[in-house]
């Protein structure tokens, strides 16, 4: 089994006192490749991400003004276990190692995305509380193995490996089937959890595209919800209701989602206006008890935390801010927070103003719809606060990284594995794997084209700077297909598993190529003719590759568990063909290059250089305050415990130490540990 540590030396690894070789002898040569290179493929070999600028929110200057303590404030809430309506889950509760979720035991979510329809039975394990294993993985089982097309009916899934959030409240049983014997679990996100770490560079955020490439400071839906307003205090006496639009700011628009969310973090109807009462300004209530809320005030802070640690109260829990506010207001222009006028909202949604007593609404204490104006802004405050710590979180000292910044020319002969037989620090096998994955010749049919999607520097078609290029912006045309451009459905699952971005909520389409053509698709677009039509069901986002050997499972539904079973997938051309469109629309699938043995490998060695050491081994910025995750619940599918009676499964709770800026131990790999099978 192949596993990823501390490079000793090229293709050499170790881990927790083991040392693992690529299964191909690390100097072997790949015959696919040519010999040299082709100098067109050598233009878009994938770069040095330190050659790509962070994308930056537009006029930040307007909101924030101290851009440091801006940072500290996201860092807080982003691992701050009160910002759950439980107490229980953070931001940071899925994203708590190399960004990602690496838990294993209650971690399978049925067939919420099913269209049209939910599908809540489990085919992976029998249910809530299973803990995986590898003879779950791969979860599409093919009819013929190692064949796209049809699907084995009886080993087959359609479930998803994800994330465990919130539990549904104790008055009833779990209308979407999260129970165990006779008591509520914790429900399971629909999708895998991505990685935050390099998330800035992404155009759009969430696998189908939803948070929008432009914050409105209320929620995720950008410009697409006209009624999404705040108020600013040019003049503390007379607020003004206003709109807000920060562009590239989909970190922010994301963040703003899972906390009102009652399958992630919210108790049923919660709103954004409830968390802003909980936690600006610090009274926070769960159901059981009020209490007060300091920032990180159930966590400990390491006192060398590379962003919090001159606030830390260490050896005690949280930092020296007694309350939420008091970093809003350091961190934040008075225009946004500071009025004498409260905020009434009334039944229909709208809001009048209202004049407030001396100390009324201190300390969380308006009456029941009238809300503080440093209140009724928080998802301002909170989406740009993590933004802004997000945008730290950029992995660019990978072995890749430094190998391109040592020789950053198409035309550096040291490119070229036939020649380059001792490439530093990377592996001649992962030269040539590299090679491999940028081979983007179209015809004859056969060749790997990885590059195609994964593209360039950020390894995604996604990003702000591949759209932003783009003569057409974020919509394409692929083979035939219109298509969000950096979305593609490559036949992991049946397209009715999930539409992904295909799908549309209350606003309407999530792609732009839908609400571009509203109606039926062009007869030419891009350039080319659209010979087949609309491509976005079933379509997810090209997700970055760095780190992608710390971030298993993989793809949308967590389908792969090794990055071998990854490759083998591209290898076969998919899993699933034909693939169709709802609408029975032929959606081009992946070209089928088979891969041999030695080929796979070297594609594997060439992603083992993305992983970047600073994440592996959590040094800063990736350091981190202690955490506790609910890792499941005692027992199994069939049983489980509820002590005290509440109707709610009891937790297994797993600290994650805090980290300060040098670092800790490597984290183990997927199913590795604490979050093993048999830990």
């Amino acid at each position: 089994m192949r596993t990823i540590g501390r490079f000793l030396a090229p293709g050499v690894l170790a881990v927790a006192g083991t040392i693992a070789l690529a299964e191909a002898p690390p100097d072997a040569t790949i015959p696919r490749v040519p010999n040299p290179p082709l100098s067109s493929d050598l233009a878009n070999l994938p770069g040095d991400l330190r050659a790509v600028a962070v994308p930056t929110p537009s006029n930040l200057g307007d909101f924030v003004k101290d851009p440091v303590m801006a940072r500290a404030l996201g860092k807080a809430l982003f691992w701050d276990m009160q910002v759950g309506s439980d107490g229980v889950q953070a931001c940071a509760s899925c994203h708590f190692r190399a960004g990602a979720d690496p838990r294993s035991k209650n971690q399978v979510s049925p067939g919420l995305k099913h269209a049209p329809s939910a599908d809540l039975t489990y085919s992976t394990g029998s249910g809530p509380n299973h803990q995986l294993e590898a003879a779950d993985f791969p979860l599409t089982r093919l009819a013929i193995p190692g064949v796209r097309g049809a699907l084995d009916p009886t080993t087959d899934s359609n479930d998803a490996v994800a994330s465990q959030g919130i539990r549904h409240p104790r008055n009833e049983a779990d209308p979407q089937g999260f129970v165990v014997s006779g008591v509520n679990t914790r429900r399971v996100e629909p999708r895998n959890t991505p990685s935050v770490i390099n998330a800035v560079f992404n155009h759009r955020q969430f696998w189908d595209g939803r948070a929008e490439n432009v914050f409105n400071g209320v929620n995720h839906l950008g410009q697409r919800d006209p009624s999404a307003k705040l108020y600013r205090a040019d003049d503390p006496r007379h607020p003004v209701e206003v709109r807000v639009e920060l562009v590239n700011a989909s970190l922010a628009s994301q963040a703003v989602a899972p906390v009102v969310s009652d399958l992630e973090m919210a108790a049923p109807g919660r709103t954004r206006l409830d968390v802003g009462r909980a936690l600006a300004r610090g009274h926070r209530d769960d159901g059981k008890r009020v209490t007060k809320v300091r920032p990180l005030g159930r966590q400990r802070v390491s006192p060398t935390d590379s962003m919090l640690g001159s606030m830390s109260r260490w050896p005690q829990n949280g930092l020296r801010f007694s309350r939420y506010d008091q970093m809003i207001k350091e961190a934040f222009w008075e225009k946004w927070w500071r009025s004498s006028k409260l905020i009434h909202v009334n039944a229909d949604g709208s809001t009048t103003l209202v004049s407030r007593n001396d100390g009324e609404c201190e300390d969380g204490a308006c009456d029941e719809n009238e809300y503080s104006l440093i209140q009724y802004n928080f998802s301002l405050f909170f989406g740009i606060a993590i933004q802004l710590y997000e945008a730290t979180l950029v992995s660019d000292d990978t072995p890749w990284d430094r190998f391109r910044r040592a020789h950053p020319t198409s035309t550096d002969p040291d490119l070229n594995p036939w020649t380059n037989v001792s490439p530093n620090p990377i592996s001649r096998l992962a030269l040539f794997g590299a090679h491999l994955f940028n081979d983007r010749t179209r015809e004859p049919a056969g060749h790997v084209r990885c590059s195609n999607c994964h593209e360039q520097n950020e390894l995604t078609d996604a990003s702000v700077r591949r759209i932003a290029s783009a003569v057409n912006g974020p919509v394409r045309n692929r083979d035939g297909n219109v298509i969000d451009k950096g979305f593609n459905n490559i036949g992991v699952r049946p397209t009715d598993n999930d539409l992904g971005a295909g799908a549309s909520d209350a606003f309407g389409p999530l792609s732009f190529t839908r609400r571009l053509f509203p109606d039926l698709p062009p007869g030419t677009f891009d350039g080319a003719i659209v010979s087949k039509g609309f491509g976005v069901d079933g379509a997810f986002k090209v997700p970055s590759l760095r780190n992608v050997a710390l971030t298993a499972p993989y793809f949308h539904n967590g389908d792969a568990r090794t990055l071998h079973e990854v490759v083998e997938l591209y290898s076969r051309g998919g899993n699933v063909a034909p693939i169709q469109a709802q609408d029975g629309t032929l959606i081009e699938p992946l070209g089928i290059p088979s891969l041999n043995s030695d080929e796979i490998d070297a594609i594997v060695a060439f992603l083992d250089t993305l992983t970047d050491e600073r994440v592996l081994y959590q040094r800063a910025p990736f350091d981190h305050p202690q955490i506790f995750v609910p890792n499941g619940h005692p027992g199994d599918s069939y049983w489980t415990s509820d002590t005290d009676g509440d109707g709610l499964a009891d937790d297994v709770m797993v600290e994650i130490p805090a980290v300060g800026a040098a670092g800790g131990n490597p984290i183990p790999g997927f199913l590795e540990g604490v979050f093993g099978s048999t830990p």
